[in-house]
């Protein structure tokens, strides 16, 4: 089945063995989303390799620039100034608005309200974003 199941918006596919209609065998086979950042990372400094974390969940990026910051600073003993800290939590909960509406968009289409109603939802999220590139020069 798959690639991709279409509930899952590309992130695995399954290896269905059937016999008529039953189901006699599934193996999930994911990876699909992979981006070999570890691999990448090797030969890189902490600030070179921060643009690949944005691309391990295109839903979250800010968060994951957010995660890896937090463990490049310990790793490096840095304190982050208190402005910065207010800064990143609003950026987060900008990126948590952004997918809850996205996820309202796709829910409504998986429904069955295909087309308008994802629309509307990516016309609200896309003010998030354009809020992200003036801040970040990232969406």
């Amino acid at each position: 089945m798959g690639p991709h199941h279409p509930s899952t918006h590309g992130v695995f596919r399954m290896d269905v063995k059937l016999d008529g209609e039953t189901v006699v065998d599934l193996q999930p086979v994911f990876g699909y989303l992979h981006r070999n950042h570890e691999k990448l990372a090797e030969n890189m400094s902490y600030l070179s390799s921060m643009p690949f974390t944005d691309r391990l969940d295109y839903f979250n990026s800010m968060t994951n620039n957010w995660a890896y910051a937090l463990a490049a600073e310990k790793l490096i003993e840095i304190e982050v100034p208190e402005r910065a800290e207010y800064l990143r939590v609003i950026m987060s909960e900008l990126t948590r608005l952004v997918n809850h509406v996205s996820l309202v968009g796709f829910f409504i289409n998986d429904l069955g309200a295909l087309g308008t109603p994802l629309l509307y939802a990516f016309r609200e999220r896309e003010k998030i974003l354009d809020l992200f590139e003036q801040a970040s020069g990232a969406r």
